[in-house]
């Protein structure tokens, strides 16, 4: 008999591969920097205002020596559509610097990742499975929501930050499978286990979803 972790595994990557949404930082071919801009642009904002300006960006500036090269105000005027530009353009071009001196290589460890300006435990994670193949889970609020229904899982007010949660998620993850498994949680939180409305009907685990039994 399947547990309620496999049963979650199973539909989740099912529902994923006919439901999956195409972004560009999802392509393949991309450097590891490229993905650390992707996910430092994809802080506090939605993913569609990073797919308008994403693809022209590391087209125009595809490394960390490009980037170097951009004049402050310049940066700031090409990330404003994102929101919080001033800090966006000074963290990315703190860390293209400190890429350059290492080499142009980008840490592949988590506490190396952290140490890079406005690189915390969700982006580390994210680089470390997406552009390094490593079996880490990622959590933010998105991810803790689904958690906390599906499993009745106590979330702490700052998801990404919960160690309890991280551990829990550890114990899902499908190692053989995790950048499919954490893109999937991604996007079922975001058209499917919606904050405010979600839509049960649509959603492949419904029968063994505590949220909605109740």
């Amino acid at each position: 008999m399947k547990s309620k972790n496999d049963s979650f595994i199973k539909y989740l990557i099912i529902w994923f591969e006919s439901n999956k949404r195409d972004f560009s930082w999802r392509q393949p071919g991309l450097t590891p920097f490229q993905l650390l801009i992707a996910e430092i642009m994809l802080q506090k904002t939605g993913a569609n205002q990073v797919e308008n300006l994403f693809p022209e960006f590391i087209k125009k500036y595809p490394d960390a020596k490009s980037i170097i090269s951009i004049q402050d105000e310049e940066l700031e005027e090409i990330l404003h559509p994102l929101g919080l530009f001033k800090r966006r353009a000074r963290d990315i071009k703190k860390t293209a610097q400190i890429i350059v001196e290492n080499n142009n290589k980008v840490p592949k460890t988590r506490k190396g990742l952290m140490e890079l300006p406005g690189v915390g435990e969700y982006i580390a994670n994210a680089v470390l499975c997406f552009a390094f193949k490593k079996p880490v889970p990622i959590v933010d609020a998105n991810i803790g929501r689904v958690m906390k229904r599906f499993f009745s899982f106590p979330v702490k007010s700052a998801p990404s930050r919960d160690k309890k949660l991280l551990e829990k998620m550890k114990g899902i993850l499908p190692e053989d499978n995790a950048r499919n498994f954490n893109l999937a949680l991604l996007d079922f939180a975001a058209l499917v286990c919606l904050p405010r409305t979600p839509r049960c009907e649509e959603c492949p685990m419904f029968q063994s979803c505590d949220f909605f039994s109740k």
